[in-house]
């Protein structure tokens, strides 16, 4: 077993393909977020409040991947075979991901009819296509997680 998250090197025996995915949607997520203290800034009224609420639904996701890493280190480091259990509970927790990027994605459509400010537009578009992104990850995981459990039962 050999595994570092600085950015993930993983000897396994399991693919953990989504993982890297993960690495670049959390790099994309925090590129964002160090440009947009300077756009709030130089906005106002809701523009500003959305602007805002982007970068705190940023530092939730960031919060939300960084925390699963945290799970898949240590069940990397305590799992012996294939546990059922802590498969379960990483796919719950990718599970919580999805969910919360359907509940992000519907507050950033309701922004967009807002708004008329293009660098704000552009902000929401950049963070839906996050979310978008985040989703696809979080399914690819889940089924990915879940191929070692459908190996045992066969």
């Amino acid at each position: 077993m050999v595994f570092s998250f600085s950015r993930i090197h993983v000897s396994y025996g399991k693919e953990l393909i989504y993982v890297e995915k993960l690495f670049d949607i959390r790099d994309a997520i925090t590129l964002q977020g160090n440009i947009l203290p300077e756009k709030i800034q130089n906005s106002e009224g809701i523009d500003r409040r959305t602007l805002e609420r982007i970068f705190e639904l940023n530092t939730s996701t960031l919060t939300t991947i960084e925390a699963y890493f945290r799970i898949l280190m240590i069940t990397i480091a305590t799992e012996n075979e294939n546990n059922s259990s802590a498969i379960k509970i990483l796919n719950e927790w990718l599970t919580f991901t999805k969910n919360q990027c359907k509940y992000d994605m519907e507050y950033l459509n309701s922004t967009l009819k807002e708004t008329t400010d293009q660098v704000v537009i552009n902000e929401i578009n950049i963070t839906k296509n996050s979310l978008v992104l985040l989703e696809q990850i979080a399914d690819s995981a889940i089924i990915e997680n879940s191929l070692p459990l459908q190996q045992t039962s066969e």
